[in-house]
């Protein structure tokens, strides 16, 4: 009979500390994980800003330099003569089938 009494004193004193500690521990866990997230949320989009800014710096300079070797690429075809190309067959399928006829009027 004196265990079940001293169970009982224990849930009438210690309950509510218990309880109470239980739901303060609860909400600052919860707390902590929302500012987690917020920080993890931040970190990812810092870094999506960097992958972003380094593909564009480099995007940038790639565009300048292909666009530079088309058309020195198309200023050399422009320096065959046409009537040349069009006597020889090989070259002339040549230019048919990748479309450099084209690129070159």
């Amino acid at each position: 009979a004196s265990d079940v009494y001293k169970r009982q004193y224990q849930r009438r004193v210690h309950g509510p500390a218990f309880d109470y500690l239980n739901v303060l521990f609860t909400q600052n866990f919860n707390d902590y994980l929302d500012f987690r997230l917020a920080t993890e949320k931040g970190k990812f989009g810092l870094y999506l800003f960097l992958v972003c800014l380094i593909f564009l710096a480099a995007w940038g300079p790639y565009m300048g330099s292909l666009s530079s070797k088309i058309w020195r690429t198309k200023g050399m075809l422009n320096m065959i003569p046409m009537d040349l190309i069009t006597k020889n067959e090989t070259l002339k399928a040549k230019f048919l089938t990748g479309d450099l006829l084209q690129a070159v009027r």
